[in-house]
């Protein structure tokens, strides 16, 4: 390939075919908006995060199960913390009409933090710094992984899918950002019993971008970011959405990350897949169904930072851009295309996927009767998502 060229496949109706298209790096740059440039919108008035709820090591299984039950509750009681207005109601053990004998008192837990809190104030209050220490440190490479996630009928059966295979991966830890000004009774239930090693925090959006202008979990992202930058030293960054799906697999190519890494993430526009070009190990183009001038048209699944490159680069939030922030947030990275690394053998293997769960209309309100109030419908009736300003 000529020098200063990249190889850019596009989609092009010309008879029904596919066109690949060949764009200089001069050209692309030239033609592109300031947004997709990296000149966007990067939301720097959003300033700070709220931490809600941090757990920072899986509770132990114990097969006994009236011991079980007992430890749970004090181990819960002792994970969980209240500070500020955040309400977490731990998990209660089970009621037994004969009391089991006094369990063996449990190893104590590492730390888990219950706090609202500001970038800047963390740095600036050393009291407010020492309530939240990051999670412990691992010989192996810590992957933060950034769940962006709103109040939707669907929100929580995705957050369990995506937990379940996170719950395979080691020395992990899990910020789940939710778009929302105050924490979310649903996913405080879910990740009191959620066994990965977790951080909840408030991102919410700014009320300057509505309707197709919003874009879609950067407030989120951005939030997770600010907490890496305050609490981690070392690891990788990878941002995955609830709805993908992911082969645990990915993991442990993420974890190889020195720079920038990229990898393919399949059922990406009509044309299936949106991957690097690798040709003898190196990155040399990219194959996308949108190109619109991107230097890196890549899905946000498909690509993984290191933190100490992060932070080398000063920290760059993601900018306020609809449909260019992935390209705004490498360019911001200042990383080559020829830096890249190629993961999942040289891109040859797809082990993430960008699919998407139907979407579901709220449930129809369940009338305050017997039937409802006496029964276990008023149990499940706390578990579904009903229109806004109904219970």
């Amino acid at each position: 390939m000529a020098s200063g060229l990249r190889a850019v496949v596009g989609v092009g109706a010309v008879g029904g075919l596919l066109v690949v298209l060949l764009w200089s790096e001069q050209q692309a740059s030239n033609r592109m908006p300031a947004q997709a440039r990296g000149r966007g919108d990067t939301g720097e008035e959003d300033t700070g995060f709220r931490v809600v709820m941090e757990r920072f090591e899986a509770p132990e299984i114990n097969h006994n199960h009236s011991t079980n039950n007992n430890n749970n509750n004090n181990n819960n009681n002792k994970l969980h913390r209240r500070h500020g207005n955040a309400i977490v109601s731990p998990r209660s053990s089970a009621v037994h009409a004969a009391a089991p004998p006094p369990p063996p008192p449990p190893p104590p837990p590492q730390p888990s933090v219950l706090a609202a809190a500001d970038a800047d104030a963390d740095a600036g209050h050393p009291e407010s710094r020492k309530a939240s220490q990051g999670p412990p440190r691992s010989s192996r490479t810590i992957i933060y992984v950034i769940t962006p996630t709103y109040r939707r009928p669907e929100q929580v059966a995705e957050l369990t899918r995506l937990s379940q295979t996170l719950m395979l991966v080691p020395d992990l830890h899990w910020l789940v950002v939710e778009d929302a000004v105050s924490p979310t009774r649903r996913v405080l239930s879910f990740l009191d019993s959620c066994s990965v090693p977790h951080t909840y925090l408030l991102g919410t959006a700014s009320r300057r971008y509505k309707g197709a202008n919003k874009p879609r979990g950067v407030s989120n992202r951005n939030a997770g970011l600010k907490w890496v930058k305050v609490h981690a030293k070392d690891g990788v960054i990878y941002f995955a959405d609830d709805d993908n799906t992911y082969d645990y697999r990915i993991f442990d190519e993420i974890r190889m990350t020195r720079q920038v890494s990229m990898f393919p993430v399949g059922l990406v526009t009509r044309l299936g897949v949106s991957t690097p070009i690798v040709s003898s190990g190196k990155l040399v183009g990219f194959y996308d169904g949108w190109i619109a001038g991107r230097r890196f048209p890549v899905d946000m699944a498909g690509f993984a930072v290191n933190v100490q490159f992060y932070l080398k680069r000063n920290a760059p939030l993601m900018p306020y851009s609809v449909g260019f922030e992935e390209d705004g947030f490498l360019k911001a990275l200042r990383i080559k295309p020829e830096e890249i690394e190629p993961l999942a053998e040289n891109c040859t293997k797809i082990l993430v996927w960008h699919t998407r769960t139907v979407k579901t209309q709220p449930a129809v309100k369940m009338p305050d009767t017997d039937k409802v109030t006496k029964t276990n419908l008023h149990h499940l009736k706390s578990q579904i998502v009903f229109p806004s300003g109904l219970s």
